[in-house]
């Protein structure tokens, strides 16, 4: 049985307990639009999908760990939330106008990175935007994400900015990078 991180404390090392700084800035400079639906990929606890919640967004959070999903439901009862494979989507094709990911792209397998960037796309409408923070370390080991990954991986959106640069948790820093995306229409 894999062992859960939401119920070892390892989940420490990443969960961040208030909205990212990435987050923040994607809705303060207006990148995010109007309020639609959000699915964030990876919820944990659900500290950034509530944010949006809380700004107006119909919110899905996704996660495999049922105890953090229990977390999030605790913490943010307006919130819908789905235990399921990001990919494997429990939402219609083109119901999402953005997808949040802060932890769960850089643990996939390269072999399915394409059929992460598939089910992204399935699930958002033309024009849906991708939020994407991918860490460049997972467990202190390289993931080989870089620049040219990313845009050979989502070399059918439109790539908006990508940015190396740390993100924070509650307890450290993580070399990631930061990429703004979006479906072509």
């Amino acid at each position: 049985m894999v062992a859960d991180p939401y119920l070892d404390g390892t989940c420490a090392w990443w969960h961040l307990a208030r909205p990212s700084a990435e987050l923040l800035a994607a809705l303060a400079d207006g990148w995010l639009g109007s309020a639609g639906v959000a699915v964030d990929l990876g919820c944990g606890l659900g500290t950034e999908i509530g944010c949006l919640a809380g700004a107006g967004w119909k919110a899905i959070g996704v996660d495999l760990s049922a105890a953090a999903l229990h977390g999030a439901a605790a913490s943010h009862p307006g919130v819908a939330l789905a235990r399921a494979d990001v990919l494997r989507l429990p939402v219609r094709d083109g119901a999402a106008d953005l997808l949040l990911d802060r932890g769960c792209f850089h643990y996939l397998p390269a072999a399915s990175y394409d059929g992460y960037a598939r089910e992204a796309r399935r699930v958002l409408r033309p024009g849906g935007q991708l939020l994407l923070r991918a860490c460049r370390t997972a467990a202190g080991v390289p993931t080989g994400l870089d620049a040219a990954v990313i845009r050979h991986v989502f070399r059918d959106w439109r790539i908006e900015v990508i940015i190396v640069q740390d993100i924070a948790s509650d307890t450290r820093s993580m070399p990631a990078l930061v990429a703004r995306m979006s479906t072509i229409s």
